[in-house]
């Protein structure tokens, strides 16, 4: 004999409450109901597996609640803000998130077709800012797939886009560093010559670059280390400069631009091994502020990336999406880093002579 599907008027009449209360605590809008009541619709909708009958309604709609987050390095500390701040919207709105990791550009394009085949509402990129080519969003667009990038600079006007002002940051912590009286700044890079490329890195370079050049100061080639983003990168680059300069009455840096964090904790434990005071003999400023920056020795001047900000703000164009239409024109939104003064960049020291 086949089992009778058990309908949402089932699980209403056995925990004796009303239809409409049993939507409400299924589909995450029940903060008007009491908790005992809550817990109780939720036991009894397990034990008449309900579960399977709302997945059904939900693919009748054509709406799972299901947002996608592609992302291109889990393990990046830059990622648990911005989902984060994706969560702090959808959880509210009752969706919740789909996570695909997208190493690469093959990847992402596989990603996408999981997604759309779990029937995914919308997709979020979360990109590490690198080139890639984008015929597989632009086809997203012309499917009118609901979605939004972060962090990837893409010149199609339709595509809905959260920047970060990485050039705006470098400009503002050079001049920072300026501002405090150092007249010989060097930086610690990001990956300048990566194939594909990566734009922060340029566009931090850049920015760095523009405010020694504006203030009349020089750009020493033999200052700009290459780092890579990464804590190794941050040591090895200040391991090799120290080396080259071993013995020789050359001139070094008074600061330092790191344009990741990373590299900067790196630096941090390359110039503390050899007797470089921060921020006494150089001082270290860096773009990107875990929680971790305020606890370094000395404490790391950072400026702060809006990641959790661009989360929200990718989240919220999703939700209006849905609840609205297609926006007759997509966003393209920049934001920018917050500066968190703190010890290493020398503003509480005089400059050594």
């Amino acid at each position: 004999m086949q089992r009778k599907t058990t309908t949402i008027r089932d699980v209403a009449q056995q925990a004796g409450v009303s239809i409409s209360t049993v939507s409400n605590v299924l589909n995450g809008n029940d903060w008007q109901v009491g908790p005992v009541v809550r817990q109780r619709v939720l036991e009894i909708a397990e034990q008449l597996n309900y579960r399977a009958n709302a997945i059904a309604r939900s693919m009748v709609k054509r709406k799972t609640a299901t947002i996608g987050l592609v992302i291109n390095e889990v393990e990046n500390p830059l990622f648990v803000p911005v989902v984060g701040g994706i969560n702090e919207v959808l959880q509210p709105a009752g969706y919740h998130m789909v996570l695909a990791s997208a190493p690469d550009l093959q990847s992402e394009i596989e990603a996408i077709e999981t997604l759309r085949a779990q029937q995914v509402d919308g997709i979020i990129f979360m990109a590490l800012s690198l080139s890639y080519p984008i015929d597989h969003l632009v086809r997203l667009k012309e499917d009118d797939v609901p979605f939004v990038v972060i962090n990837r600079y893409v010149e199609d006007e339709g595509i809905n886009q959260i920047l970060l002002d990485d050039w705006e940051a470098a400009y503002s912590a050079t001049n920072h560093l300026i501002d405090l009286g150092h007249i010989r700044i060097g930086t610690v890079s990001g990956p300048l010559y990566n194939d594909p490329p990566r734009r922060s890195a340029l566009e931090r370079h850049r920015g760095w670059q523009q405010a020694l050049t504006e203030r009349r100061l020089d750009v020493r080639p033999e200052w700009i280390l290459e780092g890579y983003y990464n804590y190794e990168g941050g040591y090895h680059a200040i391991r090799r400069f120290l080396a080259q300069q071993e013995g020789k009455e050359l001139e070094r840096p008074t600061a330092l631009f790191a344009a990741n964090e990373l590299m900067a904790i790196g630096a941090l434990k390359a110039l503390q091994q050899a007797g470089v005071r921060v921020p006494q003999d150089m001082a270290i400023i860096a773009l990107g502020d875990p929680p971790f920056a305020a606890y370094t020795i000395p404490a790391l001047t950072a400026l702060a990336l809006p990641t959790p900000e661009a989360g929200g703000l990718a989240a919220r164009i999703l939700l209006d999406w849905f609840k609205e239409g297609k926006p007759p024109q997509a966003r393209r939104i920049s934001l920018k880093f917050t500066l968190k003064v703190r010890e290493s960049c020398g503003a509480n020291f005089s400059l050594p002579g």
